[in-house]
């Protein structure tokens, strides 16, 4: 078409196109300007419906006069290509404008005042769009809203303009089949999804689903699937925009909420409603007169009723006094916390949630992983600071759920959340600190960065929150701790290493290894890495993958490489620990490993359940039982630290709390591996035979199983079936169940209160 002639129009360009229609820069051969035109694409030229439709965008679109939306100057048609005329405008689509981020407040709402307004004018005149969003909007150079493409657009029945020849008062046209939909259904209403008459509120609908993304970067209803986003638009409330955003005025929630409810009835009724509320919005929208909603009022997840709504202004008026006081410019320092509000000594645990990956390609969830689990480590150093796991924070990892209920569960006061989005060598890191009582956001911070500062932006990042937190991190500035690696490029390939590290299947252990050898090329002095080569090892040799003399000492040697050259590294000193405890039966070398270990991070759960393993081999009941309680408290969520606190608590004769934290551990995961035998045995302990033979009955892992079963048979006096299931073990489990072959009790006896629950057979 480039170089070509429609009528008076030569056509220079294209700019794009749509499922309607494609446009093109064209030259006004009469009046000497450049105009838009848009025709239908070639495969829809012969199709009487995409013609009709066609028409009745042109006409539709005529009829509107108003500047926030786009002229039409002429309709046309020449050698049987009918086409629109229309202004040509500088700028991008609102689409292109959000490129999945957050606008700016002040710009959300601005826009979203003449976006009503053009949509007040429209249903004025009868025409309801029926696909608005972000792709169909379009932002001027000068800051101007423009709403495109009414081609979607539905006459109301009996109200046709006049002289169309598309709709009569007895029979509108809908070239939409009954019980059919048009749209684009991330946007679409309730009603519209399910083929229902429409009215202008569906366009406020899905004016609402436009907010929502310009204000947090993010779809009101994602879904990989159709299917998933109309189940989302019929069912779910969307993430409250303040989760994603901390800088959404509550307002501004509160506009939107009601914009997205699912009944029509109670959403706004008119476009004018709409606009006057985000004109007020606006009149207020000054850093003296309004606070983000993160300082002002617990988040309220969207769709909630009205009353939800106004308990939270409620709360809102009571803390605004406070807020003022609490509002330092967010953009610059880290957030001082006034003492009424929020007392120190109340918010001194956290948990360090995942961050989200918000990169383009959605490919860099390594590195968002990684990035957290860098900031739960050092927040861990704070002496001060109660951290929990990285196995239970994790547990929560692409999972939409209310912070207040998250924080209950992991048993902290606060929750750092936030996201990474990396492209090329820039990366955008997002972090806000949340008070899981109530949901106010005690702080947050954007770091726009390139990579090579990524150990100053993780620095900036835990000291702000220390800050917040009202603790000292480390005391003097000669105490912080030293960067974890020297080189952005190691850096990123480490954290490609500990990401498939914690995939333990022989193909991700394989991909880690390779990971961190490749940070090793890059920079042969990165200990960190040299920890993760040694991790690895011990893994494969545990699972099998490797021979356990092969995989123990190279294990030892990167440990041991790791810290000849950084001596402060607890993980190097843990991971040495194991492998003296597990391997080469060197008790004391490991006891002075874990306990330096603790003395450099007395916060790290995945210290403290080794260590308690030492100390119950060592005959130290009490301080394994410390140690290993200890874990479970940071660690709420980690199954093999409710399973290590279970042996402990076994051996030093605290019954009770080892049958709570089986249970607990079943309730986590009612098929781990060992766990219904452990309370089976837990059961023959408190002489109920019966009772263990059940929990027996219920172990899946087949080598427990079968040994339980011997046991709780030889304590029921059922001889002839222990000795059969003694016998299945003998013959199937000898070379990897010795030691629990040899333990099975004498003829008759209920087995030992006491005995040992070693670990998984090997």
């Amino acid at each position: 078409m480039i170089g070509e002639t429609l009528s008076h129009y030569r056509i220079l360009k294209k700019l794009g196109g749509g499922g309607m229609g494609v446009v093109y820069e064209a030259e006004d051969l009469s009046l000497r300007r450049h105009v838009a035109l848009k025709l239908l694409p070639d495969e829809l030229v012969s199709d009487l419906h995409a013609g009709e439709r066609f028409q009745r965008e042109a006409r539709a679109a005529s009829a509107l006069d108003h500047p926030n939306i786009c002229v039409v100057h002429e309709i046309g048609e020449d050698t049987g290509r009918s086409f629109i005329v229309m202004e040509l405008m500088e700028g991008q689509t609102l689409k292109l404008a959000i490129a999945g981020q957050p606008m700016e407040i002040e710009r959300v709402i601005e826009l979203g005042v003449q976006i009503a307004d053009a949509l007040d004018a429209a249903h004025a005149k009868d025409n309801v769009h029926r696909d608005l969003k972000p792709a169909n909007i379009f932002v001027t150079a000068r800051g101007q809203a423009k709403v495109l493409d009414f081609g979607l657009a539905k006459q109301v029945a009996g109200q046709a303009p006049s002289g169309s020849e598309l709709a009569t008062p007895s029979q509108p046209l809908d070239l939409t089949p009954a019980g059919s939909t048009i749209g684009t259904v991330a946007y679409m209403s309730p009603e519209q999804a399910r083929g229902k008459e429409l009215d202008a509120r569906t366009d406020l609908f899905s004016f609402g689903a436009v907010l929502y993304e310009m204000a947090t970067g993010r779809l009101a209803f994602p879904g990989d699937s159709t299917g998933v986003m109309l189940e989302g638009i019929f069912s779910a409330d969307p993430v409250a925009p303040v989760r994603l955003n901390p800088k959404v005025p509550a307002e501004l929630e509160r506009i939107i909420a009601k914009a997205l409810e699912k009944d029509r009835t109670l959403r706004y009724q008119s476009a004018a409603e709409l606009r006057t509320d985000l004109r007020r919005l606006r009149r207020d929208a000054s850093p003296a007169r309004v606070l983000p909603a993160s300082h002002a009022t617990p988040v309220v997840p969207i769709g909630r009723k009205r009353l939800a709504w106004w308990l939270g202004v409620g709360a809102a008026a009571l803390t605004l006094a406070v807020g003022a006081l609490l509002w330092r410019g967010r953009d610059t320092k880290p957030l001082e916390l006034a003492k009424t509000v929020t007392p120190a000594a109340s918010l001194r645990s956290i948990a360090v949630l995942p961050f989200a990956d918000m990169s383009p390609g959605k490919d860099q969830e390594y590195f968002s992983d990684g990035l957290s689990e860098e900031l739960l480590n050092v927040l861990a150093k704070i002496p001060e600071l109660r951290v929990t796991g990285r196995t239970s924070s994790f547990q929560f990892k692409g999972k939409i759920e209310d912070l207040r209920a998250i924080g209950q569960k992991l048993n902290v006061a606060t929750l750092l959340e936030g996201s990474v989005r990396k492209a090329g060598n820039r990366i955008r890191i997002t972090a806000q600190l949340v008070n899981a009582a109530d949901g106010f956001h005690l702080w947050s911070e954007t770091y726009d960065r390139e990579l090579d500062d990524i150990f100053a932006v993780q620095d900036e990042v835990s000291r702000s929150v220390a800050k917040a937190l009202k603790v000292t991190l480390l005391g003097q500035e000669s105490q912080r701790p030293a960067p974890r690696g020297g080189s952005a490029e190691a850096f990123n390939l480490y954290l490609q290493g500990r990401y498939f590290s914690a995939r333990p299947a022989a193909e991700g252990l394989e991909k880690a290894l390779s990971y961190y050898q490749q940070a090793l090329k890059v920079e042969p002095g990165y200990a960190l890495a040299w920890v993760g080569l040694a991790d690895v090892h011990v893994q494969q040799a545990d699972n099998g993958f490797v021979p356990f003399d092969e995989g123990y000492p190279q294990a030892r040697r990167e440990a041991e490489k790791a810290l000849e050259l950084d001596p402060s590294l607890a993980e190097a000193h843990s991971t040495l620990g194991w492998i003296k405890t597990s391997f080469y039966w060197d008790w004391t070398g490991a006891d002075a490993d874990f306990k330096r270990a603790l003395e450099l991070e007395p916060g790290n759960a995945n210290v403290l359940s080794p260590a308690s393993y030492l100390a119950l081999a060592l005959g130290r009941l009490d301080e394994a039982l410390q140690l290993s309680r200890r874990a479970v408290e940071l660690d709420p969520l980690n199954l093999r630290a409710h399973n290590n606190l279970a042996t402990v608590a076994s051996w030093a004769g605290q019954v009770d709390e080892a049958e709570a934290a089986l249970r607990k551990l079943l309730e986590l995961n009612p098929v781990f591996p060992g766990g219904h035998q452990m309370l089976g045995r837990v059961n023959l302990g408190r002489s109920r035979p019966e009772a263990a033979l059940e929990e027996m009955e219920r172990e899946k892992h087949p080598v427990w199983r079968r040994f339980g079963l011997a046991l709780a048979y030889n304590a029921l006096g059922r001889m002839k079936e222990a000795d059969a299931g003694l016998a299945e073990l003998i013959k199937g489990d000898r070379e990897n169940a010795a030691y629990q072959i040899e333990m099975k009790p004498s003829r008759g006896s209920n087995g030992p209160m006491r005995s040992a629950i070693p670990a998984f057979p090997t």
